[in-house]
Formats: structure tokens, C-alpha cells, sequence
């Protein structure tokens, strides 16, 4: 990557979230391949396939389908994973494996507050468009945990 390449990719997309459901179940959200298989992504993404090994050095990837038919892939590596508490793993949209040009990171904390437990996703390592679309993404990447956590009925 050349130096003028690298010095776009210092947006972050940040997005966090109240959910009404315990942190343990959340975590498993993120974190179980039959959970995640059944949420993770923008409402009304579905996901065909995915594999999740939640630990550090394990990978995740899933090949999503949009509303229009398109295949998505994304995948990643984790280099922590905190019980209950934070997950850490890149963001590749090559299906062939890591480029520079197209990693980026993934934080996700997981903190009990007033209410229920937030949820704060910061995704560093972007270009201007990405972080515009990361925010819209994540943003409704939330709203299909939140009808996952609903449609589960958890309290």
C-alpha cells in the first residue's frame, strides 16, 4: 500500500447499543456459529454458510446473501476474545484471504448498564466510504440482533 493509501484508512466507524437481554447470551451471539448464523449482518442479509472459532487466532466467515440475490463474503481472524466482555478479530471482505488493502478491525465491548447491557462496536482501519457504509451497516446489524434477542424471548 502506498503511503498516501494508508493515510485514508484512518476512519472508524462507531456504533453502540442498549440490549435487554443478559451479557452471557449476547456474547453467544457473537460468538456461537448456530447463533451468529442466525442474526449477524444487515436486516434482510441472510447468511448461506458461515464458520466461527471464537478464540484468539481462530477465524470467522461468512458468505452472506442481500435482498437483491448478491453474495457477500466477509472474514476475519480473532486476536481476543475476553468472556462476556469484548471480541476483537479483523474484517476481510476477500474471500481469497487477507490483503492490506482490504483488512480492517473489529472491536466489540460488552458492558452492563442501567437497563441492560451495551453493546459498542468500533470498526478502525477504513477509508471515508467505508466508514459511511460501516456505520449504516453496523447500525443495522443491530437491529437484526435486536429482532434475534427478540424472537428468542430472552430477559
Amino acid at each position: 500500500m502506498t503511503p498516501a493509501a494508508e493515510s485514508t484508512r484512518e476512519r472508524v466507524a462507531a456504533v453502540r447499543r442498549l440490549f435487554h437481554a443478559p451479557r452471557g447470551f449476547l456474547f453467544r451471539a457473537w460468538t456461537d456459529p448456530a447463533f451468529f448464523a442466525k442474526w449477524f449482518g444487515p436486516r434482510g442479509w441472510t447468511i448461506d454458510r458461515c464458520e466461527v472459532d471464537a478464540q484468539a487466532g481462530g477465524s470467522w466467515r461468512a458468505w452472506f446473501r442481500r435482498q437483491d440475490g448478491a453474495v457477500v463474503f466477509v472474514g476475519g481472524v480473532y486476536s481476543k476474545v475476553e468472556l462476556d466482555r469484548r471480541i476483537v478479530f479483523t474484517w476481510d471482505t476477500n474471500p481469497e484471504g487477507a490483503r492490506p488493502e482490504s483488512l480492517s478491525e473489529v472491536t466489540v465491548e460488552f458492558c452492563d448498564v442501567a437497563g441492560g447491557v451495551e453493546i459498542s462496536v468500533t470498526h478502525r482501519k477504513l477509508d471515508s466510504a467505508q466508514a459511511v457504509d460501516m456505520d449504516v451497516g453496523w447500525n443495522s446489524t443491530f437491529d437484526s440482533l435486536e429482532d434475534f434477542v427478540d424472537a428468542e424471548a430472552v430477559d
